[in-house]
């Protein structure tokens, strides 16, 4: 049986989230911070429980900013049609989950394959963070980090390749002016100069899921990707968050996680449509 969350589900599919946390991120953060009722904010997300009789066995979200996320164990493909009917009116920009999964759900919904401007597999990593402490300094950023800090965010979007259609420019500059102050964004200097930055995408439980991690071209090579993540990890872990879990956009990347003990545990998928898409009939 397939039907939509309510606020009683919200102990049980947490739960049965959690016991697959690497893969459920912003599943279980959108849980947390907005619950199965929120209507307007952009992570605000309608939940769907699939159901046997030992109980919740699969989850499916569908956010109000237009993004899908799902863990379900064992998807077949007309259980994947299923959510595609679900989805007549919805206005979607992508998706994000387990690999296999997600493609299963993609290949079920009315959207041509060359709409897809980014439809990637990177690899997924957990680390145990329990144990860390602060090092590095970090700060959140400032009024005055704007206008390079918008230069950051283009870039970062531009390699990425999750720069929303539209004005890159205007994308990045408001980015940049929302981090002023955000509790999960920081900035590391040395010598007085900005060289790197991070920051926490989703967070549910004890556990964290880093992202926006970027170092400008000219401060490659240097170590500091890893040190911004683990000063990062080290307050987050001064919080109580006891895991991290990350995916990687690149091989650099993926081997500066590894150096600093993230082990990898599967794959993640990343799709963004070029344009955002009404799907089916409302009516």
């Amino acid at each position: 049986m397939i039907r939509k969350a309510t606020p009683a589900d919200i102990g049980p599919m947490a739960a049965f989230l959690d016991a697959h946390v690497e893969t459920s991120m912003f599943l279980l953060g959108n849980l947390e911070a907005h619950g199965t009722e929120d209507t307007t904010h952009p992570h605000g997300t309608a939940f769907f429980l699939r159901e046997t009789g030992d109980g919740i066995t699969g989850v499916f979200g569908c956010a109000n900013g237009g993004f899908l996320m799902c863990q379900l164990p064992g998807l077949t493909a007309t259980e994947a049609q299923t959510y595609a009917h679900l989805l007549k009116g919805y206005t979607l920009q992508g998706m994000t989950g387990e690999a296999e999964q997600v493609q299963v759900i993609l290949d079920a919904l009315p959207v041509p394959p060359e709409a897809w401007r980014l439809n990637r597999i990177e690899p997924l990593y957990r680390m145990d963070i329990g144990g860390l402490t602060p090092g590095s300094d970090i700060r959140p950023p400032a009024e005055a980090d704007v206008p390079w800090l918008s230069d950051w965010f283009a870039q970062y979007m531009t390699e990425t390749q999750t720069a929303p259609p539209g004005d890159l420019h205007a994308a990045a500059t408001r980015r940049a002016e929302l981090a002023v102050g955000a509790p999960r964004i920081r900035i590391m200097d040395r010598d007085g100069s900005p060289v790197a930055m991070a920051a926490i995408n989703a967070k549910a439980g004890q556990a964290v899921q880093v992202g926006g991690v970027f170092v400008p071209p000219d401060r490659r090579g240097q170590g500091f990707g890893g040190q911004v993540v683990q000063a990062l990890l080290a307050e987050m872990a001064g919080q109580g968050a006891t895991t991290a879990i990350l995916f990687a956009a690149s091989l650099e990347a993926a081997k500066t996680y590894e150096s600093i003990g993230f082990a990898r545990v599967g794959g993640y998928r990343i799709a963004m449509l070029d344009k955002a898409i009404l799907l089916g009939d409302p009516r």
